[in-house]
């Protein structure tokens, strides 16, 4: 049987040999002919003279009508995902129809055969069991397969049933996943086509009300040349939409605190060296409890019949918990000893879809996800294992806040426009704008009340010093927020056997981050013990500007505020060729070329990184010609911005500022009334809000962090009922970016080249390249400005960026038939280098300012295999119909242990004085090399989760449900303390268990559901 994506006609030699040459070139994944949430329905029609194919979507009742071509191939691109009936039409009467379901990022063929002319026959089952139109390495998630899985209710969740997806192996950054061996910050989220990463720190995402998914694509890898910005994984949403039919229902979840596990206790390692604390306990955890709650509402329908229509979920989660906040080593009771923290998590989704007519499509949809959370402490005795209901500290209030593994939060809004202009011409626009705001405010924070800090001595004895403020020293900044802007437009056009798309996007990205003191400043009162000195700093003496300063008395407004507002631009262009060879063989042909800017808060560039070409390769042989076996490969080379937040740590303006006043009176709030200003602001470190140059903070032409990749496969139906397959994917780090702050080389070079350092205030750090030639631009504080500083990547130190993953994967898929769905995966992989990524285990929370790389001693033994380096990991899982009102789900993963560490102090023969110390962060233990991941391996994680939902006849629309996460209550180890030395001894911590898997937890779940 011929098959196939795209129409034969004649093609000039010269066009074929443009396409090949652009193919040759590639080295990537490929560019696929539907839309990052589109789908692709082909295929073919026996006979094709004076026939039609007429796509209905169920939901909707949109049409649009093909004309085969004369080899009865039709193809129809850029189609929403859903549910479509398919009618051959000849001479105005229906021959033949068919359903499918189209899956967003894949395609989907339907054949019709020899049909009787003389009556409509309804086909059933003659879609292809496997889809041949694509080679990337992902799953699709449907609504229904979320609903029916024991799996929790966020997208970090699902992204795990991936193979070759493992959890990330920093608490820090929170549930962001590692995806086919890369870091926790390099993959991309998406829904309906508008990027949802974490604008700052490219960590995490912002996320919708679970129940508003429609479906979930996770791309490990293949992905093509619309793709980008990504070295990880691809995260690709679309939502659900309004129908022709209304629906309305609700939902109450409840994990109960009750119905959980109970926690293991902390105690001390065995180290053989700490009598005191060896063995005994550090946290009772046996206390520790939390539950949630959580209701949701949706409603849909059509506002106008066939033309408008609306969905709108709604969902908020409550939290409660309260934990030990105090370890044994703080004493029998601690005021601040046992915390109690609660939280709410309001996610709200709204979208629209309007039909101009049936070729024109428009869609609105809003976003909007708000994580609130407050704690405080209170006291706890450990003599007694008690707490008390006497807060020990003032309660604290967050908003999409703090650190890099919080949760971003988003008020988005995204237009598209889809227009089909002919049979071979479509066209889409996107256009979305995102915004966040991220607080810290303690109960009872007045914001404008000033700080007041006046020591006894400094009081003049008459007044009285209020200090109202309860909150002393800094606050995240009020103004602290994200906001991103981007647009894209995707051109498709077929043109005989190809299928050729393009498209251009931009992101404008903008974030003001930092810390300020509370009240927005801090007044400071002081006496000078001879008022008629002079002040450094000050253009009179407290005696010179009168009132209380003629007794010595004066005052000073403290400023002290690190407030960057870092931006970047990120653009792309892309051209891909779907080309259809033979009638089994297709190539994807893609070339993408992207550009990465980011700035200072002077608007300053700091990187710039131009023309960077990502080639993209795929192709697949239906063997057979009838769709039951796939053989497919691709390669290709991927990107990865530098995040924003890098901004805010290398160039962002620092100001500490005192302004000195003589005064007559403090009013009711403690400030100073009668002023007279004796000095202009003044910096001791010359911190007047001022960036860094930015030619000073990266290296001459950094190169971007890239990655090569290349996988091959296969897919075979057995039967209607089973699908197997296996692939091989291999992954290379090319380059990365990361900071250095080695200033020995620098040192060097100065010596060698006779410049005087001698009012050199020192090396800041500076982005590099690691492992290769940086030259940097350095002023010397010398009087001739920036001066070029050339050093070898010998000089620096510091070995080539390595990180090689190898992956091989088997799978076995029963789709949904007789009653039952399942799927088995088997992944066996090696993840081995000397760098982990923009993230690492090693360090801080700052994304892509690693340790690694400060100085070349850190890098000394760190290659080996890396954290997320687990050589085998079995995935399934599925659901079973046991009748039509039960319905019971599985969910199991068994993964090996990743391997463990000895990390120690730099020996003293290698230790160097002026390059500082980085205490327990070296590949040493004991004073001899431990090089990565040589302690041998975590042990296995196991882990089964079970669910039964009954839906009872006699109340149509009604779901009850029970989930089991944990079943087993296995509390697997996934991490120790791997630090051993501590100031030259033993740590006390070293070996501790660092972390578990969760206890076992019980979800219930009412949901009640109403169409018509």
């Amino acid at each position: 049987m011929q098959n196939k994506f795209n129409p034969p006609s004649r093609i000039s030699a010269c066009t074929r040999a443009v396409a090949l040459a652009l193919g040759l070139m590639a080295a990537a994944p490929l560019a696929l002919a539907q839309s990052n949430t589109t789908t692709t329905i082909y295929g073919e029609v026996k006979a094709a003279a004076g026939a039609s194919i007429v796509l209905q979507n169920l939901d909707t009742g949109v049409l649009r009508t093909l004309t085969p071509d004369a080899a009865g191939r039709f193809q129809a691109n850029s189609m929403p995902p859903g549910r479509y009936q398919l009618r051959l039409v000849r001479n105005g009467k229906v021959e033949a129809t068919q359903e499918v379901e189209a899956l967003v990022g894949s395609g989907v063929e339907a054949n019709f055969g020899i049909v009787n002319t003389l009556d409509t026959v309804t086909v059933s089952g003659a879609a292809k069991r496997i889809d041949v139109s694509n080679t990337n390495n992902g799953v699709v998630f449907t609504a229904k397969e979320l609903k029916a899985l024991p799996v929790a209710a966020d997208v970090a969740a699902v992204i795990q049933l991936t193979p070759g997806v493992v959890r990330g192996t920093n608490g820090q950054y929170g549930n962001a996943p590692s995806i086919a061996g890369s870091g926790q910050s390099e993959n991309s989220f998406y829904v309906n086509g508008f990027p949802i990463t974490n604008i700052l720190t490219q960590v995490g995402a912002s996320e919708l009300p679970f129940g508003a998914i429609g479906n979930m694509q996770v791309l490990s890898g293949g992905y093509g040349a619309e793709f980008g910005r990504s070295t990880g994984g691809v995260v690709n949403i679309t939502t659900k939409s309004g129908s022709n039919k209304f629906e309305v229902g609700g939902k109450l979840s409840w994990i109960p605190g009750s119905l959980k596990g109970k926690p293991y206790d902390t105690f001390y390692p065995n180290t053989g060296e700490h009598p005191a604390t060896d063995g005994k306990l550090q946290y009772w955890n046996q206390g520790n409890e939390s539950s949630s709650k959580v209701v949701g509402l949706y409603a849909g329908g059509p506002l106008i019949q066939n033309k408008l229509f609306a969905f709108v979920a709604l969902e908020q989660t409550r939290s409660d918990s309260e934990s030990i906040a105090a370890s044994t080593a703080s004493g029998v009771s601690s005021p601040t000893g046992w915390s109690k923290s609660n939280g709410k998590t309001e996610r709200y989704l709204a979208k629209l879809d309007y039909n101009l007519t049936d070729d024109h499509h428009f869609e609105l949809t809003k976003l909007y996800d708000k994580t609130t959370s407050s704690s405080q402490g209170f006291g706890f005795n450990y003599s007694t294992l008690t707490h008390d209901d006497i807060a020990g500290n003032g309660k604290q209030t967050y908003v999409n806040c703090c650190g890099s593994g919080s949760a971003p939060g988003a008020d988005i809004s995204i237009v598209k426009y889809t227009g089909y202009l002919s049979d071979a011409l479509t066209v889409t626009a996107v256009y979305g704008d995102s915004r966040t705001k991220h607080s810290r405010t303690p109960a009872g924070y007045n914001p404008s009340l000033a700080q007041t800090s006046s020591a006894v001595s400094a009081r003049v004895p008459t007044l009285t010093y209020a200090n109202p403020q309860t909150v002393t020293g800094s606050l995240v900044d009020p103004e602290s927020g994200d906001r991103q802007k981007g647009m894209r437009l995707d051109v498709e056009y077929k043109w005989g056997e190809h299928s050729l798309r393009g498209g251009i996007d931009r992101l404008d990205v903008n974030s003001v981050v930092g810390n300020s003191l509370a009240g927005g400043y801090r007044w400071t009162y002081r006496k000078a013990a001879d008022p008629t000195r002079a002040i450094n700093g000050a253009f009179e003496t407290p005696f010179q500007g009168g009132g209380f300063g003629t007794q010595g008395y004066y005052v000073s407004k403290d400023i002290d505020t690190n407030l960057a507002r870092p931006s970047g631009v990120q653009s792309a262009q892309y051209i891909q060729d779907h080309w259809q060879v033979t009638d089994r063989v297709l190539l994807d042909l893609g070339l993408r070329r992207e550009q990465f800017t980011n700035y200072t808060s002077n608007g300053d560039a700091f990187i710039s990184q131009r023309n960077m070409i990502a080639p993209r390769l795929g192709a697949t042989w239906d063997f057979a010609g009838d769709g039951s076996l796939k053989l497919f490969a691709n390669a290709g080379r991927y990107h990865l911005p530098v995040p924003s937040n890098l901004s805010s740590n290398m160039a962002a303006p620092l100001t500490r500022t005192s302004e000195m006043f003589t005064y007559t009176g403090v009013d009711a709030n403690g400030a100073p009334t009668g002023l007279h200003a004796i000095s202009k602001p003044y910096s001791a470190n010359n911190a007047y809000g001022q960036s860094r140059d930015a030619r000073e903070v990266t290296a001459i032409g950094l190169k971007p962090l890239s990655q090569d990749e290349f996988s091959l496969g296969l897919e075979k139906a057995l039967n209607k009922s089973l699908v197997v397959g296996a692939n091989f994917l291999y992954r290379r780090l090319n380059d990365t970016n990361d900071d250095t702050c080695d200033q020995r080389p620098i040192e060097a070079w100065a010596l060698k080249n006779g410049v005087d350092t001698s009012h050199w205030g020192g090396f800041q750090c500076a982005i590099m390249n690691p492992g290769r030639d940086n030259n940097l631009w350095i002023d010397f504080a010398g009087g001739k400005g920036l001066q070029r500083v050339d050093i070898s990547a010998a000089e620096w130190g510091t070995p080539k960026p390595a990180r090689n993953y190898k992956a091989f994967n088997l799978f076995a898929e029963h789709p949904f038939r007789d009653g039952w769905y399942g799927k088995v995966t088997y992944t066996l992989s090696y993840l081995k280098g000397n760098m982990e990524g923009q993230t690492d285990t090693l360090g801080g929370g700052d994304v892509a300012l690693t340790v690694s790389d400060d100085h070349k001693e850190l890098m000394y033994n760190a290659y080996g295999y890396l954290p997320s380096d687990h050589r085998h990991a079995i995935k399934a899982y599925g659901f079973l119909q046991v009748t039509p009102e039960v319905t019971v789900g599985a969910n199991l993963s068994l993964i090996s242990g990743g391997p463990r560490n000895c990390l120690g102090e730099l020996p003293d023969a290698l230790h160097d004085d002026t390059a500082g110390s980085y205490g327990s962060a070296y590949f040493y233990c004991n004073g001899k090399p431990s090089p990565r991941g040589s302690m041998g391996r975590l042990p296995w994680t196991a882990q089964l989760d079970m669910n039964v939902a009954y839906m009872p006849a006699a109340v149509k629309g009604l779901s009850l449900k029970a989930d089991v996460f944990n079943l087993l209550n296995r509390r697997s180890i996934t991490r120790y303390n791997e630090s051993r030395e501590d100031g030259g001894a033993i740590s006390e911590t070293y070996l501790q268990v660092a972390g578990r898997t969760g206890p076992r937890s019980v979800r219930l779940t009412a949901e009640y559901n109403l169409s018509f």
